[in-house]
């Protein structure tokens, strides 16, 4: 009886540990696809962040280029320098076009911010991720309406306004209008109106290449925690 008894309890302990093993396996295996979807997001993100790094870095590089033409503009209006008519000409596009980043967001909302549950499993590098796509990116089209609306649209509508106009590679008004570039600019740089918004565009280049150097710090700290936490699970 004692024998019957010592191994029906034998078999009900294997059972336990039978079962209790399968749910260990089944909840490594729930783990290691959870790891797996991680990894394959946040390679994914950092990848796109990266790209997104050096796009912002252009901009800031391109902010500088057209902050030295201003300058130069300024100076020629003020009789400091004499810059050429081409020269003049190449200016003013180069103040009208500009450089913004172009957000792609795919990658985190498909795998991240729409995935039904949470793939990145460290709250420090999901936070970082969220803080750029979620904040910075969000605060960087406000950046991109005052650049255009407030800057290059206005620039443009106050040099036109004035009677300025722009000659291009593929069409010339100067050669084809029999028109005097030269003498233009010298009637548009006495427009009270053009020269104020001139000096607006140029004061507020300054705080928009601020917020660039604010947005690549961030995405940059954000991809120093990714590849952080990469190295950590290696």
């Amino acid at each position: 009886m004692r024998n019957i008894l010592t191994r029906g309890g034998i078999e009900i302990i294997a059972v336990f540990i039978g079962i209790s093993g399968g749910l260990w396996s089944e909840k490594q295996s729930e783990l290691n696809k959870t790891l797996d979807s991680e990894k394959t997001a946040l390679l994914s993100i950092r990848e796109s962040l990266v790209s997104d790094s050096s796009s912002v870095f252009g901009i800031i590089e391109s902010i500088n280029k057209e902050q030295i033409n201003i300058d130069l503009f300024l100076k020629h209006i003020s009789n400091d320098t004499i810059l050429s008519t081409k020269k003049l000409n190449s200016i003013m596009w180069d103040i009208v076009y500009f450089q913004y980043l172009v957000q792609d967001k795919s990658v985190y909302e498909a795998q991240v911010k729409n995935a039904g549950k949470k793939i990145i499993q460290v709250d420090s590098v999901s936070a970082a991720i969220s803080s750029v796509y979620d904040g910075v990116y969000k605060h960087l089209d406000n950046v991109f309406m005052m650049q255009s609306d407030f800057m290059a649209v206005k620039t443009l509508d106050s040099f036109t306004n004035a009677g300025g106009y722009m000659d291009s590679k593929r069409f010339s008004i100067s050669e084809s209008l029999n028109q005097n570039q030269s003498l233009m600019f010298t009637t548009v740089f006495k427009d009270i109106k053009f020269i104020s918004q001139l000096t607006f565009h140029y004061d507020t280049n300054f705080f928009i290449r601020n917020q660039y150097k604010w947005a690549l710090r961030n995405i940059r700290y954000t991809i120093s925690s990714i590849n952080d936490y990469l190295d950590s699970q290696t």
